[in-house]
């Protein structure tokens, strides 16, 4: 067992008297098709049910869950357009949690938004676990993230914990054929800046160490001890926000960074609102900078 798995044992106080083999992820899965004209209905409940089982009742790594150990989460499909009765272009909205040690609090460790992705589905198909090859566009997609999302995880109880995950996805992008990426830019550096080529470039990117760092720091030193010492908690979590700022300057418009503010934004705002007021400005200062757009959210924390 590794020390993510005894750690996570330890946070929620199982006795491991007996192993209970059990998958890693517990994702809710949703599919919603607003506006449908040409698909018959119950392809999207079938593609609902395939990834299910695909996400649920799969074995990702090597290493022993219990039960009450699976990363928890969510995927949220929305279809935007019917390019025909089984192609499809859709938003896939992922987000996963991990509990907080010594509290009944859980943290948000990714929320990420995968837009227009183009994809082709049939009733009856299978989805499949797609790592050393390439069976379909969909199965990779859903594998790739599978291993994204088990990367994030591992990464919040390790220093650089997801990294054979994160290495693992960086193949399933090598496994995808010309014509497919041609036609999903999502694998290509030719698509927009938050596709799954950003994505695993920025994280594989030696100049994003401190980013990765600061994340594990955040999470294990900062907010795994705030029942502890919430001061020192505190403290921590502003030295890594400004650090994770600070990777910014170096791997401009870096998806990474991005996508801790969209994952940490509340959490943030709800930590920092009644704290010092230096302390509170801080985090304001830095986060107004690497998410510009969100600024009014975070207008609190500077009075």
């Amino acid at each position: 067992m590794n020390m993510k798995r005894i750690l996570v044992l330890l946070f929620i106080g199982i006795i491991g008297l007996q192993r209970v083999d059990a998958q890693e992820l517990n994702i809710n899965v949703k599919v919603s098709a607003p506006q449908l004209k040409l698909a018959d209905p119950k392809i999207f409940q079938s593609l609902e049910s395939s990834i299910n089982e695909l996400y649920n009742n799969t074995r990702w790594t090597e290493d022993e869950f219990e039960p009450e150990e699976r990363i928890e989460g969510n995927l949220l499909i929305n279809i935007k357009e019917e390019l025909s009765s089984n192609s499809f272009v859709a938003d896939f909205r992922m987000q996963t949690i991990r509990p907080v040690y010594n509290s009944t609090y859980n943290t948000q460790v990714l929320n990420h938004i995968d837009k227009d992705v183009s994809f082709e589905y049939n009733e009856t198909q299978i989805l499949q676990k797609s790592v050393n090859g390439f069976i379909d566009n969909l199965s990779q997609i859903l594998t790739f993230y599978a291993y994204i999302m088990i990367g994030y995880d591992y990464e919040t109880f390790a220093m650089n914990g997801g990294q054979e995950y994160f290495k693992m996805a960086e193949n399933i992008i090598n496994n995808v054929p010309p014509n497919v990426s041609n036609s999903d830019r999502g694998w290509t550096s030719q698509g927009n800046r938050r596709n799954r080529f950003k994505l695993i470039a920025d994280l594989m990117d030696p100049r994003a160490i401190e980013y990765r760092k600061a994340f594990y720091e955040y999470h294990r030193e900062g907010l795994d001890n705030m029942t502890i010492d919430l001061g020192k908690s505190q403290v921590i979590m502003i030295d890594c926000v400004r650090r994770i700022g600070e990777v910014e300057n170096v791997i401009r418009n870096s998806m990474v960074v991005n996508l801790f503010s969209d994952s940490k934004r509340n959490e943030l705002i709800d930590v920092f609102s009644g704290a010092d007021k230096k302390q509170s400005r801080e985090v304001y200062k830095t986060m107004v900078k690497i998410d510009p757009a969100q600024a009014d959210r975070y207008s609190i924390l500077k009075n």
